[in-house]
């Protein structure tokens, strides 16, 4: 084995494998054939089958899928791994440490809106605020000792595959500890000299989507004379420059939605400008809300309660979580659940605009509900009402150094502040250079034609894993759990590599553009496909649907559970194809030779639902009734 140059995961593996069985074997113990044609081959062969050798994972941020990953190796559910998060920023959180704008909420219902591993019994509201949904993140990561595995104020700029070694070399750079670091191509603000390479076996990109945010596509940004502040960027000092002030809201999304009924009360005037048409509805599982799907708070005597029963509050969260599964088939087009829907939304709107149904007339859209993601509005409708507010419709064409201008010619000139709450860029291409096999740049890649293999894995990337990549389950439901779901599926893989002898596992090489063309095929028959600018084809009308996945989350989580590993290359640590079962090892199991762990090898024996114990009864007897023919059933 080299010793004068890094080390391979093949060399890493027969370094470990040998530690566990040193000196000279014992009669028996290892596998002579193998003795004098592969050193990998009968290190194995000395020690139990389904040993796992050690990995070094590196996830890139620290919001919930990082959280998730760096739990699964503190529990061991992933083992013998290292794992180390890097996060940009300065603090764990990931989106909701970034995005903090006024009335910044989740439209999902708290209790589901959690892990399942670390229930939180005392939130404060049905629908819970950016500030509790933080403090849980914090909670998470000090309460389960997960702070030990993540670095802050450390971005990633750069994985590359090294094909001689199999393993990723990972390029990360100190940043100078402000609050938020940008991550986007081309923008080093907050990035000092410091620089150093990480190598790991397993790359994990645990960055989301909802942090990559832009500037509206207007031009004269730079003539705006007050203060222009982003949704996605919202400084801590911005309330100054919001009271008493006249306000210019550009956009009618998520995060407009919720800003404007935040800030009515502060402001002295605003104009809200709204491009087109949406549907406003009420909060997902608005079933267990308050009044017409209204948030609420729980009581103390409810939160001490549930703390008191954790069982019950587990009933709790499955009625939430069963409420939400039944509702997708609103998204398939002229479904019953999609008729309904359109129909309450309407009546919804109406009622809540009160006389001003000039604005309902405006504000409905043609298409159907939920091609964009529904925008549950707690108080928009009732805001846009007020005498404060003014609407107007529109595109935006130029910002002028008093106010706005829009392409009809209508212009405002009195203007303090202008708020874009425009959005993200959910291209899904990473934010930084990600190198694999055949010299592919994923980052080039996903810029082209965004594809994966079940938002997880992607063309040429060997051990490479994503959490909501293309065609994830955004559109419906807690993302939180489909976070634990993908971070099983990936333990199931790393497990597999580590214990049956695997360098790294990729795609094979027509799976991606497959899956693609399965997915765009079955989404066309949905509402997401209707002609509408939506966040799920990259804010256009007639984008693909790149990143949705083609069923309903309880599909995808069944799929995630039965990995299909035919899917995919594997590549063994012995290159000779006689060594391919030289995983098998001794012969004995992991188990077997692990007593003080795994105490119990009758596993296999066991009594279900299916079982009936058999009674006794008079052998002679049964057989005379056998041969007169009066047995009995």
């Amino acid at each position: 084995m080299p010793t004068n140059q890094p080390m391979s995961s093949r060399d890493r593996a027969i370094k470990h494998f040998q530690s566990l069985a040193p000196g000279p074997p014992n009669p028996g113990e290892g596998t002579e054939a193998y003795k004098d044609v592969d050193e990998l081959a009968y290190a194995l062969s000395r020690v139990p089958t389904f040993t796992p050798r050690p990995v070094r994972i590196i996830a890139i941020g620290a919001g919930f899928a990082g959280l998730s990953m760096a739990r699964a190796v503190s529990t061991g559910n992933i083992q013998n791994a290292s794992i180390k998060v890097y996060e940009k920023n300065a603090d764990v959180g990931g989106t909701w440490y970034e995005n903090r704008y006024p009335g910044c909420a989740c439209d999902i219902p708290a209790p589901n809106y959690q892990f399942s591993w670390a229930p939180n019994p005392f939130w404060k509201s049905y629908y819970a605020k950016q500030e509790d949904i933080l403090s849980y993140i914090r909670s998470v990561a000090e309460q389960h000792d997960l702070r030990r595995y993540i670095k802050t104020s450390h971005k990633i700029t750069n994985a590359s595959w090294i094909p001689e070694r199999e393993v990723w070399q990972v390029t990360v750079t100190k940043t100078d500890g402000r609050d938020l670091v940008i991550s986007s191509p081309g923008i080093t603000e907050g990035e000092t000299s410091s620089t150093f390479v990480e190598e790991c076996d397993i790359l994990i990109n645990c960055t989301g989507f909802f942090n990559h945010w832009k500037w509206p596509n207007v031009k004269d940004r730079q003539l705006f004379g007050g203060r222009m502040l982003h949704s996605a960027a919202w400084p801590q000092d911005a309330d100054k420059d919001i009271k008493g002030k006249t306000v210019a809201l550009i956009g009618n999304g998520s995060s407009g939605v919720q800003i404007l009924p935040a800030i009515l009360n502060d402001a002295e005037k605003i104009y809200v400008h709204i491009r087109s048409p949406t549907w406003i509805t009420t909060n997902f599982a608005s079933k267990f809300a308050g009044p017409g799907g209204s948030n609420y708070d729980y009581s103390e005597e409810q939160k001490a309660a549930w703390a008191k029963d954790p069982e019950t509050y587990l009933q709790y969260r499955r009625q939430i979580e069963q409420e939400l599964n039944s509702r997708f088939g609103l998204y398939v087009n002229h479904s019953p659940e999609q008729k309904a829907a359109r129909e309450y939304g309407i009546h919804e709107m109406a009622n809540k605009l009160g006389e001003r149904q000039d604005l309902l007339q405006a504000l409905l859209p043609d298409f159907a509900v939920g091609c964009r993601r529904p925008t549950p509005g707690n108080g928009y409708l009732e805001a846009l009402t007020s005498p404060k507010v003014q609407v107007i419709w529109g595109t935006v064409d130029a910002f002028t150094k008093s106010g706005i201008r829009t392409s009809s010619g209508h212009e405002t000139n009195d203007v303090d502040t202008i708020i874009c709450a425009t959005g993200f860029d959910l291209s899904c291409a990473p934010r930084f250079p990600i190198n694999g096999l055949n010299g592919t740049n994923l980052q080039d890649l996903w810029n082209d034609n965004p594809r994966s293999y079940l938002s997880v894995t992607a063309q040429d990337m060997p051990n490479y894993f994503g959490f909501l990549g293309p065609f994830s389950p955004l559109g419906h439901g807690s993302l939180v759990t489909s976070i634990e779901m993908v971070t099983k599926y990936i333990a199931d893989f790393v497990n597999k590599l580590q214990t049956q002898n695997y360098s790294y596992c990729v795609p094979k090489a027509h799976i991606p553009a497959a899956y693609q063309k399965h997915a765009l095929a079955w989404l066309n028959k949905t509402v997401w496909a209707s002609n509408c600018s939506s966040t799920f084809k990259n804010g256009t009308a007639g984008g693909e649907l790149n990143s949705l996945h083609p069923g309903s989350r309880i599909n995808y989580f069944e799929l995630l559970r039965t990995p299909r590993w035919e899917d995919f290359e594997w590549k063994s640590l012995c290159d000779s194809e006689d060594l391919t079962f030289a995983w098998l090892a001794s012969g004995f199991t992991y188990r077997e030779k692990n007593p003080a762990d795994y105490p119990d090898t009758t596993w296999f024996i066991n009594f279900d639902k299916h079982s009936k114990q058999i009674e006794r009864r008079n052998v002679d007897e049964e057989v005379e009734n056998v041969l007169n023919g009066t047995s009995r059933p």
